[in-house]
């Protein structure tokens, strides 16, 4: 095997190992939810239930989440700890999106961009409220119906 050959199987490696995969029995897997209100700097933003129909966030299985962010669509990854009394740490990737140019007041961008900051999630023991925390935003969902 030459030294290229030999980079690339490396690469392949550590490519295929960074991935990880989401077990179906984590409790956000198969889930969906909307959003309801997004707190910022001591500010809070109340979603109408209009507005919340078209912001959603959904947890596949396998690591694959999906949002509504009002009038675009959106594919990312997730990875989350299991929960410890109700919270855990929790990533997204970045997401690909439409791009679409949505009416007044919109909040899919801020949805987007602030999960990928994303770093802490807390879900509630009855499972009808999820907060997720970055460092600058806080979201708050209760399961789409």
């Amino acid at each position: 095997m030459n030294l290229r050959t030999a980079i690339t199987a490396a690469a392949a490696t550590l490519a295929l190992g960074g991935c990880t995969t989401i077990p179906d029995t984590h409790p956000l897997a198969g889930t969906e939810w909307r959003l309801v209100a997004i707190d910022t700097s001591g500010s809070t933003t109340t979603l109408t239930p209009a507005l919340q129909a078209r912001h959603t966030l959904g947890f596949a299985d396998g690591g694959e989440a999906t949002a509504q962010l009002d009038c675009n669509r959106g594919r990312s990854t997730w990875s989350a700890s299991d929960p410890a009394n109700g919270a855990g740490t929790i990533t997204f990737g970045s997401f690909a999106s439409t791009r679409v140019f949505c009416p007044e007041p919109s909040f899919g961008t801020e949805l987007a961009s602030g999960l990928a900051e994303a770093q802490r999630y807390i879900l509630t023991l009855d499972g009808r409220q999820l907060v997720i925390e970055t460092p600058d935003l806080r979201f708050t969902f209760t399961p789409a119906e």
